[in-house]
């Protein structure tokens, strides 16, 4: 199966499985759920997997989960119909446990134990990470045009994930390039206009040819780049704004800590 394939089946950017392939992130708790249904396993059989509780919790875990199962309702499924996100899914479902007498006051104690310990957890991890910025620059459309422009990147989004900016970095790299060679304007200029948000990277890029790029067996290097940026790109597009052509693309960011 490939990273393109397993992503829509997790409902998940492309990029973000990549991520987590890679173990550059880990999957989000509103997340647990879906891969442990997807991988065949409880969800505490996928923390304990990852190291994110420790045997004697998933132990404890796992009989409390056992007991409940007396009722004819399956643990997992139950709590993914609770509404708010995993934390608040697992206490309703350790009520709803206690309140039935499937599991005890004693296990209710420890399954919130678990739960209150991993989100302090998560919620520290989830602080960490890169914050907004932008920045809009315009160069002269020379052959040292592309590396000032990832130098501008960089700048902006040097705290994002390491994949993620080098797919940024290339990305940014084609669609100058792009518009060096086919500059029509002396003396021409690129504009390179950089977003960053919690979750999304957009990077614009403008100049003044008279038509957007597009593939034609004349134009090879333009179908080669536009090739790259649909392969790599979480979303791009390429339009007229005014006398400009700019062509953009986004990549979607895991939150921080997680993805």
């Amino acid at each position: 199966m490939s990273q393109a394939q397993a992503a829509r089946e997790l409902d998940v950017a492309r990029t973000a499985y990549r991520l987590w392939e890679l173990e550059a992130a880990k999957p989000s708790p509103d997340r647990w759920r879906l891969l442990a249904h997807w991988l065949g396993v409880s969800v505490t059989a996928l923390l304990l997997a990852e190291e994110i509780v420790s045997e004697d919790e998933a132990t404890k875990s796992t009989t409390a989960e056992a007991a409940f199962a007396t009722s004819g309702r399956d643990w997992d499924t139950v709590g993914g119909m609770k509404e708010g996100d995993f934390f608040a899914q697992g206490r309703s479902l350790v009520a709803d446990g206690v309140d039935s007498g499937h599991i005890t006051s004693e296990q209710a104690g420890e399954l919130t134990a678990v739960l209150d310990r991993l989100e302090h957890e998560r919620q520290k991890v989830a602080t960490l990470g890169w914050q907004p910025g932008a920045l809009q620059k315009a160069f002269p459309a020379t052959p040292n045009a592309p590396s000032a422009a990832r130098r501008a990147v960089s700048f902006v989004a040097g705290d994002i994930p390491s994949d993620l900016l080098d797919t940024a970095l290339l990305l940014t790299s084609e669609l100058v390039t792009n518009s060096v060679v086919h500059a029509q304007t002396e003396p021409a200029t690129i504009g390179v206009h950089v977003n960053v948000e919690r979750q999304l990277l957009r990077v614009a890029v403008s100049d003044t040819a008279s038509e957007p790029p597009r593939p034609t067996p004349h134009t090879s290097r333009i179908a080669h780049s536009l090739t790259v940026i649909d392969a790599l790109a979480s979303r791009w597009n390429t339009d007229r704004d005014g006398e400009q052509n700019v062509t953009w693309f986004e990549l979607d960011l895991p939150h921080p800590g997680g993805a």
